[in-house]
């Protein structure tokens, strides 16, 4: 048993082994620019090791890869279940979707048109207004309350369109 020992230690090391593993780890050993050392490795003991070696360990490691990287087949049912639900629960809901975006675009055609319909009793109340101050020193007058409650309901109105039209 100690002559099989110092057998192992002395094995012979070749200068072409990196040139081995080189080839075998950047594909060209299968190709017609690794027959070179291909040949080699035949003949010289301590390169066919190492190839032999180098290609365990990369069908190894291949193996390990593949068993990472695939998920159980339970696992991708069960994602395709979900993603198949989720998509018919969208295309459920775009008719409530659609309701949601008309009426909002209908509620503001609505207080549109009321308020042209109604443009002569409000110009009229503006000029009307206008000709009160309800805080002199300042220079308020109801005209200028009622453009700023304008503008804010618009303000109001476009977020209310925002978040209607937004994609969820």
């Amino acid at each position: 048993m100690g002559k099989k020992m110092s057998e192992r230690m002395n094995l012979k090391h070749c200068e072409r082994e990196q040139e081995v593993v080189d080839a075998l780890t950047s594909g060209r050993w299968a190709t017609a620019w690794g027959e070179d050392i291909r040949r080699h490795a035949e003949v010289c003991t301590a390169c066919a090791e190492v190839a032999f070696v180098t290609q365990e360990f990369r069908r190894e490691a291949d193996a390990e890869l593949l068993q990472a990287a695939l998920p159980s087949a339970g696992l991708v049912w069960w994602k395709a279940q979900r993603a198949a639900r989720r998509a018919a629960e969208e295309r459920a809901a775009e008719p409530i979707r659609f309701v949601e975006r008309a009426t909002f675009a209908l509620v503001a055609l609505a207080l549109l048109g009321l308020a042209a319909w109604n443009w002569n009793f409000i110009a009229g109340w503006i000029r009307h207004a206008g000709e009160l101050a309800i805080l002199p020193s300042l220079g308020f007058t109801p005209a200028i309350l009622l453009v700023a409650t304008v503008a804010v309901f618009l303000s109001v109105m476009a977020l209310a369109a925002y978040v209607g039209w937004r994609e969820d």
